[in-house]
């Protein structure tokens, strides 16, 4: 006889998909990136289902929020410089992710977000430019829309800009970037009112996370202890997946 009953297997989902979104909510408000890095292999191991579509409606959620909250030390150049670069990426990814079978999206899933994290260790210190952000708004197309986590290539670009602005300006052309990719990801229909709904029921996450992060904007030490944390958890959270999508075609 099974010990969970479908109502109690639909709660516990519920609940770890809610404290994996607040704690991605919570590294994403602080530092300008991290959301996709967290939720994203957590909630694809829960349900396939929230990944990509939810977690980037979800996604723009915390960058709104963040954008308004720093308004005023977003570079707009930047910004538009991203949103030029990430356009066609995008379109070309969610076409992509419409002929993918479930187990051949997952092991692209995986390769992409260990990827990132690669791309988080050892990318090359370069200097904030227009050019070099338009470039990582093409990487960031392509593995925002197949894997809603888009933030590392701006990490690079912008990585020596004023923590502020860095912050800032990651948040707004993550924000517009994630509406593209939703509305390439509908043209192909992977993106709809399932995935919205998913989302909304999340969003009181979304609103803790932000919240409890003024406390580590408070205190500069606190986000730069949690990033090899961070992304040690997503090297698991990928490999674990790997795995099971290996498992699958064996």
């Amino acid at each position: 006889m099974d010990v969970l009953g479908d109502g109690d297997i639909l709660s516990l989902v519920f609940v770890a998909g809610f404290f994996a979104v607040l704690f991605a909510a919570l590294i994403q408000s602080s530092t300008g990136i991290g959301f996709g890095l967290i939720a994203a292999p957590v909630l694809l191991l829960i349900d396939p289902r929230f990944v990509p579509g939810t977690v980037i409606f979800l996604g723009t959620a915390v960058s709104f929020l963040s954008s308004v909250r720093d308004l005023q030390h977003i570079n707009r150049g930047y910004v538009a410089a991203g949103i030029a670069g990430r356009l066609p990426a995008a379109i070309v990814a969610a076409s992509l992710l419409a002929s993918l079978s479930p187990t051949l999206f997952q092991i692209l899933f995986a390769c992409l977000i260990l990827f990132a994290v690669v791309m988080s260790l050892y990318g090359p210190t370069i200097r904030p430019s227009v050019p070099g952000v338009a470039f990582a708004g093409v990487l960031s197309g392509f593995m925002g829309t197949l894997t809603s986590v888009g933030a590392p290539p701006f990490a690079l670009a912008l990585q020596n800009a004023p923590a502020h602005q860095m912050r800032a300006t990651m948040n707004a052309v993550l924000l517009l970037g994630a509406c593209v990719s939703m509305a390439s990801l509908a043209a192909f229909g992977s993106f709809g009112w399932p995935e919205i709904l998913r989302g909304l029921a999340l969003i009181p996450a979304v609103l803790l996370g932000f919240y409890a992060a003024r406390f580590i904007i408070a205190d500069p030490r606190s986000a730069p202890r949690m990033r090899y944390a961070v992304l040690g958890f997503c090297v698991l959270a990928s490999l674990a997946l790997l795995f099971r999508a290996v498992g699958a075609l064996a």
